[in-house]
């Protein structure tokens, strides 16, 4: 059974908690961003999303599932705001693993809203980037043909590339390097066959690295605290 159909047959059985936030002061898609942020821990993975065309945003919605922990989260604009709901099998640590994803969900909105209009964008994108790590590793893991892991990881390579705040960070050199030798693996295995099964180990805990590298980019650039590479001083 996939993840989408496990998720089908158990959010209507599981324990789950939601909360409600309206959009203002942000955008539609900044608030979806920062949810999926906030909700995104390393150790989950994003196994379908759906982001509508245009400007609007209304109705964007992403599935997250933890294997760890055996959590699911729902991340929907609705009309009247952003709504993340938590599905855990087990009620005990329920309230408490809400409570989480909700305070530091707030601490990013209010962080995000004082920051200017360019970096707001270049925020939001490292997210994006965020997203599309999750989805290479979301791929391998279900076993994909290699075409499309190759041109996930490239996708995630790209627009990396084009993000100041990303590519001028201590690390970001050692990342898009791991990401192209990732994109060689893909493109020089059969393309219309499974990714393959031995080097999906390698990738996922590679990227989780990344994922844990850039969620600290992330977080430290909301905070107001510098990522720059330092810079080669001449005696």
């Amino acid at each position: 059974m996939g993840l989408l159909q496990e998720f089908m047959k158990i959010n209507k059985v599981w324990p789950s908690k939601s909360l409600k936030v309206p959009y203002s002061p942000l955008s539609k898609l900044e608030m979806f961003e920062l949810g999926y942020f906030a909700s995104s821990d390393v150790p989950f993975r994003c196994f379908s999303i759906k982001l509508n065309p245009g400007n609007d945003h209304l109705k964007d919605v992403a599935l997250l599932y933890s294997s760890a922990s055996k959590q699911f989260i729902s991340i929907l604009n609705h009309e009247e705001g952003l709504v993340v709901t938590l599905f855990e099998s087990n009620e005990t640590n329920l309230e408490s693993h809400m409570n989480q994803i909700e305070t530091d969900l707030n601490r990013y909105i209010t962080q995000l809203a004082e920051k200017s209009e360019e970096m707001r964008d270049h925020i939001t994108k490292c997210i994006l980037v965020l997203r599309k790590l999750d989805e290479a590793m979301h791929l391998a893991l279900s076993n994909e043909v290699s075409r499309r892991v190759y041109f996930a990881i490239g996708e995630c390579r790209e627009r990396a590339a084009l993000i100041p705040i990303f590519q001028n960070s201590t690390g970001a050199d050692l990342v898009q390097l791991a990401l192209h030798k990732w994109m060689d693996t893909a493109l020089n295995s059969p393309q219309d066959q499974t990714f393959p099964p031995e080097k999906t180990n390698g990738l996922v805990k590679n990227f989780l690295q990344i994922k844990k590298w850039l969620k600290e980019l992330i977080s430290n650039q909301l905070a107001g605290i510098s990522t720059l590479k330092e810079a080669n001083t001449v005696a």
